[in-house]
């Protein structure tokens, strides 16, 4: 477990083994994941999910930015299907009030930053830990679960656990898991049902009504997000990264590539490569102090009471 924080105007297109959690401390920025962006504004958190293409960009003026990062395999006995779950933006969530959760996470944060900055001890290390788990448990109730819905001929994602129990969304974590991580073979219906064991009927209706996509554009989604990082790490042309992603032929990859993302794998690529154009990292480092500040600021005085009328 590590915690920074950065004024960032941009970080490149990358990806990371481990969970990001990222709390917009000062300012606004846009947070630019696989197929999707949001708008973050002071005060949002966020999840990345691990392994998954984010940049980060914050257009008017640098935005002060805290950051988490967790490796998830060191807190599989609390959470054991961590590996498993997807996480979205909680501002799609049907929870009537969520700045409760946030307020919640924040408090989590600057606990952890108070153990983890400037370096943990071992005396803290033990305590760092508990106090991740638990903060986890708390990141998955609120973000976990994504639900793809169709607007203007694309799918967007949202956040919806109304018509889930806890056994069902952890069946459709495992689920798109399972696709995610065997999207590159030839993997069939079939062979999907007999992991869960039950019938080919069952798991595409199933998948369906808990995903919000159909079990073969739930694949060819996780084949087009596979394919990121293998355009953005390599100089494969087009035919072999289709090959690779585990698409039949380039046209195909490129169809289902531009549906999910709205352009070109090309595109993709001349956009969010390393050497592309104006695509650095620029940000400057906040001193401990500093972090300190802008994390714990002073409560706001109350106001004086007004001077009665009455005698």
């Amino acid at each position: 477990v590590s915690f920074h924080v950065q004024e960032v105007r941009r970080i490149s297109c990358h990806w990371h083994d481990w969970l990001e959690i990222v709390w917009v401390v000062r300012g606004k920025t846009t947070l630019y994941e696989s197929t999707m962006k949001y708008y973050l504004n002071e005060g949002d958190i966020y999840v990345v999910n691990y392994n998954e293409t984010h940049k980060i960009v914050s257009e008017e003026e640098p935005a002060t930015l805290a950051f988490l990062c967790i490796d998830y395999r060191h807190f599989l006995n609390d959470i054991p299907n961590l590996n498993e779950i997807s996480f979205s933006h909680y501002c799609f969530s049907d929870t009537p009030d969520p700045e409760d959760a946030l307020f919640s996470c924040r408090k989590y944060m600057r606990s952890l930053f108070q153990l983890l900055c400037p370096r943990p001890t071992l005396q803290t290390e033990a305590e760092s830990r508990s106090l991740t788990a638990a903060f986890l448990k708390l990141v998955v109730d609120t973000f976990q679960y994504i639900y793809y819905v169709k607007e203007n001929g694309r799918y967007l994602d949202r956040l919806n656990r109304t018509d889930l129990t806890p056994k069902q969304m952890e069946r459709i974590h495992r689920i798109t898991w399972y696709i995610y991580m065997n999207c590159r073979e030839k993997i069939t219906l079939d062979e999907l049902a007999r992991t869960e064991f039950y019938s080919r009927f069952h798991i595409s209706h199933f998948i369906k009504r808990a995903f919000g996509l159909s079990y073969q554009e739930t694949l060819s989604l996780s084949r087009a997000v596979v394919s990121e990082r293998i355009l953005l790490a390599t100089d494969f042309n087009l035919d072999q990264v289709a090959a690779l992603s585990g698409f039949s032929t380039r046209s195909q990859y490129c169809s289902h590539f531009k549906r999910w993302h709205g352009i070109s794998p090309a595109r993709y690529r001349k956009e969010n490569a390393a050497d592309a154009q104006g695509n650095l990292d620029i940000t400057f480092p906040v001193s401990h102090l500093a972090a300190q500040a802008l994390l714990f600021p002073p409560p706001e005085p109350h106001p004086a009471p007004s001077p009665s009328s009455h005698p």
